[in-house]
């Protein structure tokens, strides 16, 4: 600006000079041109030069505002620590204005117990050309105190320090907050009862705690880094079988980026250590790009519980083998007891339809009945023993139930009549005709309670009531009730529930007074239940009792027609005339004399004219069938040396076997066994006690 004051100067001296002078006037012209052109340049130049200060004076405001109002707080000091200058910030940190701060030293706001700290700090600082950091706290009015980082370089002439000052007041509150977190959280770990193992992505162990490795048997120092394919432990399935790698739970996770839940695995850490077992649970630890950074395991001890799992499953396995005993056991006796009734059963019957004299035959009747109620009994338990194990299925199918119903009270009708009690049936008119049941056992049921109610009544009458309530639901459906009354001596009330306990009666006396093994009610109650039904009981102690049920049952779209009179006259007629089937060659397999002796006097007496073969063992049938040209082979099953399931299946394996009949002698009714006879190749079976009228059925339906 000087310059060009000088330069206007000096154009207007020329200027006076050219006054002076005498020049040309053309001359004069020309340098007066110049001269104004220069001009000109110097005004232009001038403005330039003023408007260029005025951007200077704007920056310089700028970088004032800048330097006041920066976020951090700006000190010049001395190397004695007196401030020469500071910015707004750094007034504000001190909480003071900035002229009272300006010569103060800046020491003076140090706390004492960082003090020491600055004073290094600002000795490095002038002492060296390195730049200096470090953290203090201030102490400010009324004692309060802030957190601040200073960083700080030589000015150009290397008297002065520049300090750059950041409250990170807020900053130490959180990392003390995050350290005491992480203190309260690592503490947690450390205490827990529960393994914890923290997995990197390539499987290796960053962190365990105490828990973990006493779980394991290694010191923290020992697991950290190891992976998990590793020699130093092995991993087996709950089967004792190695677990493959891709199996174990860290690598279960990594491969399928989901969480496991209640992972059962066994750790051995050699051949002769005892298997520790662990319940593990993990879940895998993303990153912000969706890949896993950690796998978190959690784990605790069961191996106390894995033993007595195994000693449950033993005791499982040691119950299942008893209850298999128990059921071969009592098939065992099923055989033995009804081998030596059948020949009680059989030939009473036989003798019974000799002549007998009055006295004879009330003997044969006694002996007879005592054989039927010894069979019973047997049945009871046999039927309680297959509901109990759970094997016992009902055989659904197309009843007539009014058929049933009077076979029923036929059966009681000569005892009622006998012991002058009346036996009553009504049904409802809306009960149908025919139902979709299993006959056999609605049939047990009736029995057990129309007996038991006979049993227990010594005067007035046992009345069976039969009615339906139609199902809104389902025209098709019917909920029949069932109820038997009686007078009889009826039920104290606090024995009303004991009586449905197996093999338990209402008192002692009532066993000794009227016999029974205490199973008829529960029996009867549990296919109740096979049914979706149950036994209930209204009883007075003296009065009499009743018990009552309902079932829900299909009806049967079943259409009367004269067809099955016609068919049951013929099944008579024909039953009756298989006497004509004479000159039959027929094999009788039986080890025991007496059933051996009892099945050839039935087949004498329904086929006169046919030839009986003997033998008494399945090795001697197979020889005999061989040798003979047999009709039909009547084939008992426990047999010594060879039984009848065996036989069977060699006869029918042999080149001369012409398809001939083997009709099974069984005296098991155990679930299944007449199902085995079937599958063993047997073509039919007759249940020991042999009675006349059911092998002449088996005869006629395999001879005609």
């Amino acid at each position: 600006m000087e310059n060009i004051e000088n330069k206007e100067e000096e154009f207007q001296q020329q200027k006076h000079s050219i006054a002076d002078s005498k020049l040309s006037e053309v001359e004069t012209l020309k340098l007066i041109h110049e001269l104004e052109v220069h001009q000109i340049e110097l005004e232009v130049q001038k403005e330039e030069l003023i408007l260029a200060k005025e951007q200077a004076e704007m920056a310089t405001q700028k970088y004032a505002e800048l330097y006041d109002f920066a976020p951090s707080g700006y000190f010049t000091l001395t190397n004695s620590g007196k401030i020469t200058q500071l910015n707004l910030t750094g007034s504000q940190l001190f909480q003071k204005e900035r002229s009272k701060v300006i010569n103060s030293q800046f020491g003076f706001f140090v706390s004492d117990d960082t003090k020491p700290i600055f004073n290094e700090f600002l000795d490095t600082v002038f002492n060296t050309n390195l730049k200096g950091s470090c953290e203090v706290k201030l102490l400010l009015e009324n004692n309060f105190t802030i957190n601040v980082y200073l960083t700080a370089v030589l000015s150009e002439n290397r008297k002065e320090a520049l300090i750059t000052t950041v409250d990170i007041t807020q900053l130490k509150l959180t990392e003390s907050a995050l350290r005491e977190s992480e203190e309260r959280y690592r503490e947690l770990l450390n205490n827990l009862d529960v393994g914890i193992i923290l997995y990197d992505k390539d499987a290796s162990i960053l962190f365990s705690n105490p828990k973990a490795s006493k779980l394991i048997g290694l010191s923290k120092d020992q697991m950290k880094g190891k992976q998990i394919l590793n020699p130093v432990w092995k991993f087996i399935n709950e089967d004792n079988k190695p677990l493959v790698p891709e199996s174990y739970p860290v690598n279960e996770i990594l491969n399928n980026k989901k969480p496991i839940k209640n992972f059962i695995i066994g750790i051995k850490k050699n051949k002769n250590a005892s298997t520790k077992w662990l319940l593990i649970n993990g879940f895998p630890v993303f990153n912000n790009s969706g890949e896993i950074a950690e796998v978190v395991i959690s784990f605790i001890e069961i191996t106390a519980l894995k033993k007595l799992e195994i000693e449950l499953t033993k005791a499982k396995e040691q119950a299942e083998a008893a209850n298999r005993a128990k059921s071969s056991f009592l098939t065992n006796m099923s055989h033995e007891i009804r081998t030596p009734l059948n020949g009680i059963v059989g030939f009473t019957d036989l003798l019974m339809k000799t002549n007998l004299d009055t006295n004879q035959t009330e003997y044969m009747n006694t002996v007879h009945e005592s054989a039927t109620i010894l069979i019973e009994i047997i049945n009871n338990i046999l039927d309680f023993s297959k509901i109990e194990s759970g094997k016992f299925e009902l055989n659904i199918e197309e009843v007539n139930l009014f058929e049933l119903i009077h076979h029923v009270i036929d059966i009681f009708k000569y005892h009622a009549d006998l012991n002058k009690i009346a036996l009553i049936l009504n049904i409802d008119a809306t009960v149908p005709n025919y139902v979709l049941v299993d006959s056999i056992r609605l049939k047990q049921i009736l029995v057990n309670l129309i007996g038991n109610a006979l049993k227990f009544t010594k005067e007035g009458y046992v009345k069976l009531n039969i009615s339906n309530t139609v199902s809104l639901e389902n025209e098709n459906q019917c909920h029949l009730k069932f109820s038997v009354k009686d007078t009889g001596i009826g039920i104290k009330e606090e024995n009303q529930e004991k009586i449905f306990h197996s093999f338990m009666q209402e008192d002692s006396s009532i066993t000794r007074k009227f016999g029974g093994t205490g199973l008829g009610l529960t029996i009867t109650n549990q296919l109740l239940a096979l049914m979706n039904s149950k036994l209930e009981l209204n009883s007075h102690y003296g009065e009499g009792s009743e018990f009552f049920f309902t079932v829900e049952l299909e009806k049967s779209n079943h259409e009367y027609d004269s067809k099955d009179l016609d068919n049951n006259v013929e099944k008579e007629e024909n039953i009756s005339s298989i006497g004509n089937f004479s000159n039959k060659k027929i094999l009788v397999v039986e080890d025991n004399k007496i059933n051996m002796l009892l099945v050839k006097t039935l087949l004498k007496s329904i086929l006169p004219g046919s030839t009986v073969l003997e033998a008494s063992d399945g090795k001697k049938a197979i020889k005999l069938y061989k040798k003979e040209n047999l009709d039909l082979i009547l084939m008992d099953i426990q047999m010594p040396h060879k039984n009848g399931y065996e036989a069977t299946v060699e006869i029918k394996q042999l080149k001369k076997y012409n398809n001939i009949p083997i009709i099974a002698l069984t005296a098991g009714i155990m679930l299944g066994e007449k199902e085995k006879c079937l599958e063993s190749g047997m073509d039919d079976y007759v249940c020991k006690p042999i009675l006349r009228s059911s092998l002449e059925k088996v005869l006629f339906k395999w001879l005609k």
